[in-house]
């Protein structure tokens, strides 16, 4: 992965600032967890703040700006928590995308539903002695959730993924492929698509002329960093919310910083 030394988003804030204002429009792509909601044990009780929350529905009602939702998460589940009318959403990194009132999926992703579902099947059997482990089937995608795994049983609940995933390929024709994340592993298609491909195709759908964005804190938005930086295909800004390695042109302490980044944004784009 091609990595850069991220700005604090505060020490070049001006800078920042410029750049929104001087774009005639932003494509403003966000990630879910640990960006606009804070990372939480249970996945299930992830929420926004009402405050994130309003600050999204105003963005999404100004002219100028195109605010997009890109997750790992499930499409419908994404949308129900959200729950701001008139921007995209793109779930399950992008293999279903929800745009107006049109909604498409990867036909390549879909064809792999049973092989998703038989792994997943497979992962309760032989995980359902590990406590804290969870396995999310999300249809196109599933994730295995180690936040509440003890530490020593972390490379266990790996080992038996891998080896599972591994299996399955083998035995038929779903190839399937894992990704790391935050906590978790992630098990897809092996398909040509991710975070950075969806917010592409986002950026495609807006004015030549405007700037994308992409805010996000997960491993998993690395791909949408590398679309964006110098080398990509897009001419953009990627803002990772968290302190590592990435491709990222900034970086922001914590999901306030995020707040702070809309708010930015709406005062160059929408005053």
């Amino acid at each position: 992965m091609q990595t850069t030394d991220a700005t604090p988003l505060r020490l070049a804030r001006d800078t920042v600032t410029d750049h929104l204002a001087s774009a005639p429009g932003v494509v403003c792509a966000l990630d879910f967890d640990g960006t606009l909601a804070p990372i939480v044990d249970d996945p299930a009780a992830a929420e926004m703040p009402p405050p994130v929350r309003e600050r999204v529905a105003a963005l999404a009602d100004c002219a100028t700006v195109d605010v997009a939702i890109v997750s790992g998460r499930e499409l419908g589940d994404l949308r129900a928590r959200v729950g701001v009318e008139g921007i995209d959403y793109a779930g399950n990194h992008g293999l279903e995308l929800r745009s107006d009132d049109r909604e498409v999926v990867s036909d390549r992703a879909r064809r792999c539903g049973d092989a998703i579902d038989r792994v997943c099947d497979r992962l309760a059997d032989r995980l359902a002695h590990v406590p804290g482990v969870e396995i999310e089937n999300k249809d196109l995608s599933a994730t295995v959730h180690v936040r509440q795994v003890s530490t020593d049983r972390v490379a266990e609940v790996k080992r038996t993924v891998r080896a599972t995933v591994g299996e399955l390929t083998a035995t038929t024709n779903a190839a399937l492929e894992l990704r790391d994340g935050k906590a978790i592993r992630e098990i897809r298609p092996a398909v040509d698509w991710d975070k950075g491909r969806a917010v592409e195709l986002l950026a495609d759908e807006a004015p030549d002329d405007w700037l994308p964005l992409y805010v996000g804190d997960d491993r998993t938005d690395e791909d949408a960093f590398r679309t964006l930086d110098e080398s990509g295909p897009l001419d953009g800004v990627g803002v990772l919310v968290g302190d590592r390695e990435t491709a990222a042109d900034y970086r922001l302490g914590g999901p306030r910083g995020v707040r702070e980044l809309l708010d930015l944004i709406e005062r160059a784009q929408c005053e």
